[in-house]
């Protein structure tokens, strides 16, 4: 079976909601990601075969006629479809799997998979029974685990904090692409081509630096006595992230340059009445299918749903939460455009491990507080030339550079 490339990863900023990027149709913004990936691979727009798409909140416009939208806005030819993949928050990731195994089975040589996310703060608001079970399992692992207030505080600072550094030391300059927007009362249709009307979103509209675990234990706990509060979980941003998806025998032929190549991936649920860690049943699952241990892994990214979540993991796997995990921050202050978030995990990773000379990254999200999804990917620049043994998984030697990135 091929194995399935991915090349030109890249995101757009998130914008919080009010901000810069909320005014933006989905259609539009996702066709701007998608014309990025286009531009930054250089391949041929009618080598692309299909566009798997993810958004959760459905709004005005169906996910399908979205993707159509997006690949006739980025310049794909009409015989391009699109469709719909819906995973909750794993969605992204979700298109990027669904696209891999089209291409790992010969369905197609070359998909574009995206994520795209502007539907307003109520889809994800604590009216919905779903993110108020959410929010009960996540004290339910703050009581179990015993993880504090302050503990939960302290690791969003950090959050803010380490997003606040990547982007003052130029660590996101790669995977996020500016995104030209209009004045209120301009004409969005007319924007492709007036550019004299639009200015550039250069930067996360949501990031911190000046957010402490002080000013955070300020914040009253969303429910009494509790752990969690606004300052400690993700909150609902607006954004995108596309990257292209293609078979590894045409790599050459295309003549494309792949970041990273899929390893495996794995969703899985749990059935209990207790605490539950939702991403956790994956990475295990993902890692028993692989052969591989956290000890393997040079970057871990775990969605920061809640702070909570994450420190559970952490617990439960005995990992250090300053090695290897989330150094560059993630959802508490980069955002969590939904439909957009598992892509854009995928992209900071991936830039990362590039960055890094890392060879091996672990995504993991949990889809509420009972299953989750999880992916392993192997970076492109450090696959050693020589060929595995068949029925052998083959390590190769390389540095051990997992040091330790301190906010």
């Amino acid at each position: 079976m091929r194995r399935a490339a991915i090349v030109a990863p890249v995101r757009t900023p998130s914008g919080v909601e009010g901000g810069a990027l909320s005014g933006m149709p989905p259609e539009w913004l996702a066709s701007t990601v998608l014309s990025a990936v286009i531009d930054r691979s250089g391949i041929d727009p009618m080598r692309i075969e299909d566009v798997a798409m993810a958004r959760v909140d459905g709004g005005a416009i169906s996910a399908p006629e979205l993707s159509r939208l997006a690949a006739r806005g980025a310049g794909l030819p009409f015989a391009v479809p699109g469709f719909l993949t819906d995973r909750r928050c794993g969605s992204g990731l979700q298109a990027v799997i669904t696209a891999a195994m089209m291409v790992q089975t010969g369905a197609a040589d070359v998909v574009v998979a995206g994520g795209v996310e502007c539907a307003a703060d109520a889809v994800t608001g604590y009216g919905d029974p779903v993110r108020t079970g959410d929010l009960a399992n996540a004290e339910d692992l703050a009581r179990h685990y015993g993880i504090s207030r302050a503990d939960a505080d302290e690791f969003a600072a950090a959050s803010h904090r380490k997003a606040a550094r990547a982007w003052r030391q130029g660590h996101f300059a790669a995977e996020v692409i500016p995104v030209g927007v209009v004045p209120e009362g301009h004409d969005w249709s007319d924007s492709h081509t007036d550019t004299a009307s639009r200015h550039q979103i250069l930067r996360d509209e949501g990031v911190r630096e000046d957010v402490s675990a002080r000013t955070l234990a300020a914040l009253y706990p969303l429910i009494s006595d509790g752990v969690v509060t606004t300052g400690n979980m993700s909150a609902h941003r607006h954004g995108a992230a596309a990257c292209l998806v293609v078979a590894e025998d045409r790599l050459d032929e295309l003549g494309l340059s792949p970041m990273a190549y899929l390893v495996g991936w794995a969703a899985a649920g749990c059935d209990s009445d207790t605490a539950t860690l939702g991403a956790g049943p994956a990475v295990a699952k993902v890692l028993g299918r692989t052969g591989f241990t956290l000890d393997d892994v040079d970057l871990v990214e775990v969605n920061e749903g809640f702070a909570v979540e994450v420190l559970a993991l952490a617990k439960e796997w005995d990992f250090d939460t300053r090695d290897r995990l989330n150094v560059n921050g993630s959802a508490i202050a980069l955002g969590h455009p939904v439909g957009a978030t598992g892509l854009r995990i995928m992209t900071t990773m991936l830039h990362e491990l590039a960055r890094t000379e890392g060879r091996y990254g672990l995504e993991a999200i949990a889809l509420g507080h009972d299953h989750g999804i999880a992916a392993l990917f192997e970076s492109a620049a450090t696959i050693p030339v020589a060929t595995a043994p068949l029925g052998a998984r083959f390590h190769g030697s390389r540095p051990r550079r997992f040091g330790r990135h301190r906010a």
